[in-house]
């Protein structure tokens, strides 16, 4: 264990001494003050401490509608866009090289001659990397939980449920880097094989909500599509289409099944982020439609009924479950190559 811990430490002094850890560092507190200058006050919101103010009736401080934005632009702006892709870029192009340059000849060589066994090293250097993520969700968490605090008088601890969660979706990228690294040693291999498998994950759940969407959903809410001429017919709602839409979403299903679901992690985190001391989460609550005034509320009761149901057909522990074998797999077989390997 103590060897471990002194791995972890040398790869925090290896990020720390990197000019990319400050600049991603610097980046994200600024992007936290910046989110931490919006205010509300009796006549609306402010943004910069008060540089720029916008009068709303809606967003009033007290008023549950402000407290909702004020999550709702972390949850769905802040973690998705820059936590949940630029850190996780920014984070692997910082971490591409640790693998690579570890296995080279000499540094490997000066490692191996050290009673460490090969697992422990493998490891150290792993978990090490998933501190450049920690580090930067971390801080800004905690601003999130300071300024809503301050605001709101609500100090929501669901708020750090961020940083677990974008951890583990960087872990899901990162392991595929790893994978294909200590398998070629090659670190632009590395990072092209795991945008690619990210990019592609990310497609095949997105066509599967969407296929879904096609295939059940408009059914059952007693719409056909027709897609020659571009348009739709009211009929009896039925259980599916009934055409080629249920093929291709059982195919991109069941590939989904076997991907990571960093997007199924966002939606979850929506999820454990409470808005209110019933627990109430943000899952399925949209940032365009709080600003339109349009609340899930007024969905009509059998569209609202649907809506859950598909938003439930895919259990977190099956998602997560799912997810974490992959991980597991891939880094099992990293493993597997790294200690079986002639160096």
């Amino acid at each position: 264990m103590r060897v471990l811990w002194v791995l972890l430490l040398d790869s925090f002094r290896m990020l720390r001494a990197r000019r990319l850890f400050w600049v991603v560092l610097v980046l994200s507190g600024l992007i936290g003050m910046v989110y931490a200058s919006i205010g509300f006050n009796e006549r609306g919101v402010s943004a910069l401490f008060g540089l720029l103010a916008f009068e709303s009736e809606l967003f009033r401080m007290g008023t549950a509608e402000a407290k909702e934005l004020y999550l709702l632009l972390f949850t769905n702006v802040i973690i998705p866009y820059w936590l949940g892709f630029c850190a996780i870029v920014l984070g692997l192009i910082s971490c591409a090289s640790i693998f690579p340059e570890f296995i080279q000849k000499g540094s490997i060589d000066f490692a191996l001659s050290k009673p460490p066994a090969r697992v422990t090293l493998f490891f150290g250097k792993y978990l090490g990397s998933l501190l450049f993520v920690l580090m930067q969700v971390l801080p800004f968490s905690l601003i999130v939980y300071m300024s809503l605090g301050l605001r709101f008088g609500d100090w929501n601890m669901s708020v750090f449920w961020a940083v677990p969660l974008v951890v583990l979706s960087f872990s899901f990228v990162y392991a595929v880097h790893v994978l294909i690294s200590v398998w070629s040693g090659s670190m632009i291999l590395g990072l092209f094989a795991a945008l690619l498998v990210w990019g592609g994950s990310v497609l095949v759940e997105w066509g599967e909500d969407v296929s879904y969407q096609f295939a059940y959903t408009a059914p059952q809410l007693g719409i056909e599509l027709d897609w020659e001429e571009a348009d739709h017919d009211e009929v009896e709602p039925r259980e599916s289409s009934e055409d080629y839409m249920v093929r291709i979403h059982w195919v991109l299903d069941s590939a989904r099944l076997a991907l990571p679901k960093t997007r199924a992690v966002g939606g979850q985190m929506r999820s454990l982020i409470r808005v209110d001391e019933n627990g109430g989460g943000l899952a399925g609550k949209s940032l365009l439609a709080l600003l339109l005034r349009d609340p899930i509320n007024d969905i009509p009761e059998r569209h609202s009924e649907i809506e859950r149901a598909a938003d439930q057909r895919h259990p977190v522990w099956k998602d997560l479950g799912s997810s974490l074998l992959y991980e597991l797999a891939v880094a099992g077989l990293a493993l597997v190559i790294f200690v079986r390997r002639d160096f």
